[in-house]
């Protein structure tokens, strides 16, 4: 027996053939996004442990490629340049903050318009192949099988793939932001140490002069 797949892409014409090859491109593309950024955050989260780490336990603060370590060393130079105020400080620890959650963000937008659009390209499909069939039996004026098979498996396998993209995507997408959350989360909480340090900093650095 031939493979389902390849028995429906035979029966599908043109407009299938590209709708079926668009929604393959699609679900590379959502699983290519959804692996780097559990990779990515991942990293994130190790990197940040590393940062914390050294910040409570008052080590030596190594310049470590994380969210964390953007942060203060951002808020060091505003330190070093602005008049510090409580005010300005929760502010701009604010804005650091989402920039960095946007970073990690990225994409993610992309893979929500994929979880959205890939159903309708499929329901598309669904449409044409159905119209293709109903076609063919006007035509043909018969209702046999053979008259109406290309039509109903290109009706069937576009919808099947539709959601075969969208259903991962769409728990890819939400898994990937609650973990992105729980990094936004944690970095908040850690507000008040890295406020200490600051003053640490400041403190020490006024005694140097």
């Amino acid at each position: 027996m031939e493979n389902i797949w390849i028995s429906s892409w035979k029966h599908c014409d043109f407009f299938g053939k590209a709708d079926l090859v668009i929604l393959g491109i699609l679900s590379v593309y959502s699983w290519y996004i959804m692996i780097e950024k559990i990779l990515t955050i991942r990293d994130v989260s190790k990197k940040n442990k590393i940062f914390v780490s050294n910040l409570l336990y008052k080590k030596e603060i190594k310049k470590i490629p994380c969210p964390l370590y953007s942060i203060v060393h951002q808020l060091l130079l505003f330190q070093r340049f602005e008049k510090n105020t409580s005010e300005k400080f929760k502010e701009k620890i604010e804005k650091l903050i989402m920039k960095e959650q946007k970073n990690l963000e990225k994409n993610l937008t992309t893979l929500a318009t994929i979880t959205a659009v890939a159903p309708f390209l499929g329901l598309l499909g669904t449409v044409w192949g159905l119209l293709l069939a109903f076609t063919n039996m006007a035509i043909k004026g018969s209702s046999s099988i053979r008259v109406v098979a290309g039509g109903v498996a290109e009706a069937l396998i576009t919808t099947v793939l539709g959601l075969l993209v969208a259903i991962p995507s769409a728990v890819g997408y939400n898994y990937l932001r609650e973990r992105i959350q729980t990094v936004v989360d944690e970095m908040e909480f850690l507000i008040p140490e890295i406020e200490d340090y600051l003053k640490e900093k400041a403190q020490s650095s006024e005694k140097d002069i």
